[in-house]
């Protein structure tokens, strides 16, 4: 099976390192360039044949100034928007998203086209390869933009923690609506503090959060990621297990395709009767009877 993987990010080289772990000719094309990583990064799942070790951390989290559901409608406006698996947890394990990146980009680098791929191509790369996977900016690549609706959320960053003495591996939600920050995380040695944009100090830098789209623009390719899918709650390892589900679909159905047509094969014969695995001789199917048999 070929497969082309839009993307060298985290989320690319995961759908790539999937899509090599089960057998398929794949290539991976996008500026040859590592992604920034910034904020809070993690794994809540770890990436088969990459984290190989027991979990590097465990995260805790707390919530002050109020209710999860407060913190949501602080920061989105909206307290049906989902953070952290909807659910906030106490604690989880994770392993590092950093290291994870370095080392999918050692064992996958040399499979990276540098180029860009644009809008034109992804609609037609299908006709070329048997999967294809864009983890590339959805907003930036469709094809409708004035027709489709991207929800997002600019939050800005900064590179510190604005709790006091903040324990290492904690992500502390603040929904006070008097307090300027809404986020403040230390998270396997890095510092950060996320701001609305109302509320956030100089040299803050914005980012966008996705969080939902109705873009239907490829039907044909599989978007993953969170900027590919473009929707919030959805990490490095979603695009692992995406891509790993959609290969595994598509030889399961194959099989399945080539048994029944088989059994179709073998029930429509013309003779009156044909031997079955033991020798033995049987009757076609015939009328309702074979289509029940195919079914």
């Amino acid at each position: 099976m070929k497969v082309a993987v839009i993307g060298c990010g985290p989320a690319g080289l995961a759908a790539a390192h999937a899509a090599v772990g089960r057998g398929c000719d794949t290539t991976v094309i996008a500026p040859k360039d590592m992604t920034r990583q910034e904020g809070p990064l993690l794994l809540q799942r770890p990436i088969p044949g990459i984290n190989t070790e027991h979990p590097d951390g465990t995260i805790h989290q707390i919530v002050i100034g109020g209710t999860i559901m407060d913190y949501r409608y602080k920061l989105y406006g909206d307290v049906n928007i989902g953070i952290n698996g909807d659910i906030l947890k106490p604690r989880y394990y994770a392993w590092k998203h950093r290291e994870t990146y370095e080392k999918l980009w050692e064992k996958y680098e040399h499979l990276i086209v540098d180029r860009m791929v644009t809008r034109d191509e992804l609609a037609e790369m299908h006709n070329e390869f048997d999967l294809v996977v864009s983890t590339a900016s959805a907003l930036t690549m469709c094809r409708r933009d004035v027709a489709h609706n991207f929800q997002f959320k600019r939050v800005a960053i900064t590179p510190w923690v604005s709790i006091k003495d903040q324990p290492e591996n904690t992500l502390i939600f603040n929904a006070d609506p008097n307090v300027p920050w809404v986020r403040s995380s230390r998270v396997f040695g890095v510092p950060v503090t996320e701001w609305t944009i109302d509320t956030m100090p100089q040299y803050a830098r914005v980012i966008k959060k996705p969080i939902s789209t109705d873009c239907d623009c490829y039907p044909h390719v599989l978007r993953t990621g969170r900027f590919g899918k473009w929707q919030n709650e959805t990490w490095i390892d979603t695009a692992y297990w995406d891509t790993y589900e959609a290969i595994d679909g598509r030889s399961t159905d194959q099989d399945i395709r080539r048994i029944l047509d088989g059994i179709w094969t073998f029930a429509g014969q013309d003779a009156g009767a044909v031997p079955d695995m033991h020798g033995d001789q049987r009757p076609t199917l015939q009328g309702d009877d074979r289509t029940r048999h195919r079914l």
